[in-house]
């Protein structure tokens, strides 16, 4: 609504859009004062194409509550005959949305005369004596948030009212916001949320005694902020002349209000953006001007004595030459989008030179407390002077708040070649994955808690996901998150199945709220479904980054959250830092701590073998006309099992692929349980070796550890029954042995000075935390095991300060030791020490020549028995 002035009125909305060919644009390094690292950036332009839907304002863009997407545009104009409308497009994305006619069909939508007239700023205005066709408001709806608690729509009103306050043809502004109950069809606006500093009364010539006045504040750009909870407004104002006055007509200032989101755009919510603080409130407040960050502007806003001033004589020319009021803003309505890849808010403003154009500008910062902007790259040869602009993530076409690498640009307007077109920005030498941003290592393994303590799990190898009060054990709330370098994204891979997490695939049902994330097979580039946002959360006090995370899924911009309710115990949901308290059942009882979380170095989770595995058994129950069969006990899921007829003997067998290890057989017994039973692991199927038998099972939950054995197959063979049923298992779950080491008591011979790298931290079970000794021979490492134990394995992961010479060795004493191993040509790295023959409670690397200048220092130093 920048420039809906008398030259406005002849502008139609709509017209074809020319396309030009893909560029490589312009760089431009940040200022050497500026808060953000001084690097170069490129700015990369696709081709232009149409854009579907126009109007007077920037397109908003949000999904429903049932997943369906909805843009919204606007117009407002001044002829008696002009358009006035609200519209909207449902369907899967701004490009193949289509006009919703029940909710444009509607009359205070169809025309919003009435509406605006009757607002509450249009019943404040004065209509013009000037000119009766003139109405007292002109409003237009201008973004859109969909309130988690009740699915209420939510808007920002922008209104231009009191027509020509000082006769010159102008206007005053201010910021309202409305609210829908039926999803768009009615509207009512409730109230002022930004106004002016000064009087918006008609010819108020005490509040205006020079050649000025100050309009307020218009064109609001909504931000919806998942890392705060809160919204931002980027919003404009203008010194207007008065008639008579030569010169510039007006001159733009930008301006920033912030709110909880919590609040829903409550008027006494709202704070702006005032001299490095959000000190001053929305209603009636002061508000700085924001200027990007150089040397001559290092607060990244204009000092206070250098603000409009309505007591100031002169011209909008004379006072920026006297320096009684800063030039037009840079940031001049400023769109803005959080980029993944870079992990910078971008913002879009509108460029300065409005009559012939001037190429784009991007802006970004890292903080929106301290609301600095810097200047990172333009569109080079490029040029628009377009009045509308907003983005969308160029992988789904709806979320304007989150975008990876590529992102989708919308120019409407302006005089120069308008459209869409695909673009992105790049810092050189980006990381394949930045560290100083993200909070996870792929080569690791992490769960995934929320805020009250759930932990996401995958259920055995079917799609489903749920969360538990802790861990399970199984691996299966293992995750490793894989970077996609080329966009930003991470795909969240169970450690124990390998599935890929995700929402089902392509729906408008996958973006409803509630929609529980499954688990799918991924082969080749991730789809859209499959891709995650980390969202690293920040303090609204101060910006900075909280320790805690939200997982945005890239299909359907909502966030992973983790509860205890039935039927919601793993779900996707709208962003929220607050618990539902209206007993609305849209919201449920949610809270943000749901969706509040953290990700936890897991180690090396323990691999169930017989996760998913060829599952056979003596027989089957058929119970309500559905076979309990085998391979129930070995999905994964303890809501299926396998039962057997009523009869002794019975087992139940799986076949592992390959010969392999066995120290643990987890036994999840169903009512029916075996009472004497045996474990027993072959290579053949054939001859079979126990190795572990009781007969005085108790069924229940029966974790059988320390086991010592090796074959492709394991199975239960039970031979007495606990009950006159059969055999029923829940699971069946098989391990390889434990790293005996794992959190045993470890001693050293000496730790590195000045650090920190004391021995336990190489049996800590993490693979980033290291023991590393003082720089001389011979040095030990030592662990207490708490007793006697068969010795087959020792593995050892070297930092760099590796050995060339060491022994392994094993004592029952700790004082008289036996060599296990023994080498003279160690090579570093990881060191896998297999088919070992030692004994003893204590085992030892004892080094003694080291392969660097350095000590030695291991990640870690595993010992198993077999």
């Amino acid at each position: 609504m920048s420039y809906r002035s008398k030259i406005r009125r002849s502008v139609a909305l709509g017209g074809a859009l020319a396309l030009t060919s893909g560029l490589l644009l312009a760089t431009a390094p940040l200022s050497a004062s500026a808060v953000l690292p001084a690097s170069n950036y490129k700015v990369t332009m696709g081709a232009l194409s149409d854009i579907p839907h126009t109007g007077d304002t920037p397109a908003g863009s949000y999904i429903d509550k049932d997943g369906t997407y909805y843009a919204q545009l606007a117009a407002a104009l001044y002829g008696p005959n002009d358009p006035r409308w609200w519209r909207f497009s449902s369907g899967g994305n701004f490009n193949t949305s289509t006009d919703n006619s029940t909710i444009n069909s509607m009359p205070d939508n169809a025309n919003t005369t009435t509406r605006c007239n009757t607002s509450p700023t249009g019943l404040e205005a004065s209509p013009n004596p000037a000119n009766a066709s003139d109405q007292r408001n002109y409003c237009d709806l201008m973004g859109v948030w969909v309130d988690p608690d009740t699915g209420d729509w939510y808007g920002l009103v922008h209104n231009e009212f009191t027509m020509s306050p000082f006769g010159e043809g102008m206007h005053y502004d201010a910021i309202d916001y409305a609210v829908s109950t039926n999803q768009g069809k009615d509207w009512t606006i409730k109230a002022h949320i930004l106004t002016s500093p000064y009087s918006t009364t008609r010819n108020d010539t005490s509040a205006f005694p020079q050649q000025t006045y100050y309009y307020g504040e218009g064109d609001p750009r909504l931000y919806v902020d998942t890392a705060s909870g809160y919204f931002y407004v980027y919003y404009n104002s203008r010194s207007i002349q008065k008639p008579g006055v030569s010169g510039t007509a007006w001159n733009n200032f930008e301006h920033v209000a912030r709110a909880p989101m919590s609040a829903k755009f409550a008027p006494s919510s709202w704070n702006k953006w005032y001299n490095g603080s959000w000190s001053q409130p929305g209603i009636g407040g002061k508000e700085s001007n924001m200027v990007p960050v150089d040397a001559a502007h290092p607060t990244g806003y204009t000092p206070v004595d250098k603000e409009y001033n309505p007591a100031n004589p002169g011209s909008n020319d004379q006072q920026v030459a006297a320096g009684t009021m800063p030039s037009r803003s840079p940031l001049n309505t400023m769109n803005i989008i959080y980029d993944a890849y870079l992990g910078l808010y971008i913002g879009e403003p509108e460029v300065l030179d409005q009559n012939v154009g001037a190429p784009q500008q991007f802006y970004a910062t890292d903080n929106l407390v301290t609301q600095k902007w810097s200047l990172i790259g333009d569109t080079g040869s490029f040029k628009t002077a377009s009045w509308y602009r907003w983005m969308l993530d160029a992988a789904n076409l709806t979320n304007p708040y989150i975008t990876g690498k590529n992102f989708q640009s919308y120019f409407l307007y302006g005089g120069q070649p308008g459209g869409q077109a695909t673009m992105s920005i790049e810092q050189n030498q980006m990381p394949e994955q930045p560290a100083n941003v993200l909070p996870v290592d792929q080569n690791k393994n992490y769960q995934i808690s929320a805020g009250n303590n759930r932990v996401l799990s995958a259920v055995g190898v079917t799609s489903a996901t749920t969360s538990t009060a802790g861990s399970t054990g199984s691996g299966l709330d293992s995750w490793k998150f894989v970077y996609g370098a080329s966009e930003g994204t991470y795909t969240i891979v169970n450690s124990a199945t390998g599935r890929v997490l995700s929402v089902a695939s392509g729906t408008t049902a996958a973006r409803a709220w509630g929609a529980a994330p499954i688990t799918t097979v991924s082969c080749g580039a991730p789809a859209v479904t499959q891709q995650w946002f980390i969202v690293a959360n920040t303090d609204p006090a101060t910006g900075n980054a909280t320790g805690s995370y939200h997982l945005v899924n890239r299909y359907s911009g909502l966030v992973l959250a983790l509860s205890d309710a039935a039927g919601r115990l793993s779900e996707t949901t709208p962003t929220r830092a607050w618990t539902n308290g209206t007993g609305n059942a849209v919201g449920g009882t949610r809270t943000g701590a749901e969706q509040t979380l953290s990700f936890t170095e897991a180690g090396q989770p323990a691999i169930d073998l017989a996760l998913g595995k060829p599952t056979t058994a003596s027989s089957s129950e058929v119970k309500a006309g559905q076979i309990l069969t085998a391979n129930m006990a070995t999905d994964g899921n303890l809501s299926t099992r396998w039962s057997s007829a009523s009869a002794d003997p019975q087992w139940l067998q799986v076949d592992l692929g390959s010969v392999q290890s066995i120290g643990r057989v987890k036994l999840s017994w169903e009512y029916a349980y075996g009472k004497a039973y045996q474990i027993q692991t072959s290579n053949d199927g054939v001859n079979w070796s126990t190795i572990y038998s009781t007969g005085a099972g108790v069924g229940g939950v029966q974790d059988l550890k320390n086991l010592t054995g090796t074959g492709r197959y394991v199975r239960m063979y039970g031979t007495t029954r606990g009950t006159p049923y059969g055999y029923s298992l829940w699971g069946f779950e098989v391990y390889a042995p434990a790293d005996l080491a794992a959190g045993r008591p470890t001693t050293a011979s000496s730790v590195q000075s000045g650090t920190s790298y004391t021995p336990d931290l190489a049996t800590d079970g993490k693979s980033n935390t290291r023991w590393s000794s003082a720089p001389s021979d011979s040095q030990w490492l030592q662990v207490d095991l708490g007793s006697i134990q068969a010795i087959c394995e020792v593995k050892l992961s070297w930092e760099s300060a590796y050995a060339k010479a060491y022994q392994v060795q094993t004592s029952n004493d700790g004082t008289n030791w036996a060599t296990v191993y023994m080498t003279g040509n160690g090579a570093g790295g990881v060191e896998d020490l297999k088919s070992l023959n030692g004994w003893g409670r204590y085992v030892r690397m004892i080094g003694s020549t080291r392969a660097t200048g350095y000590g030695y220092s291991l990640w870690s130093f595993e010992v198993y028995r077999s």
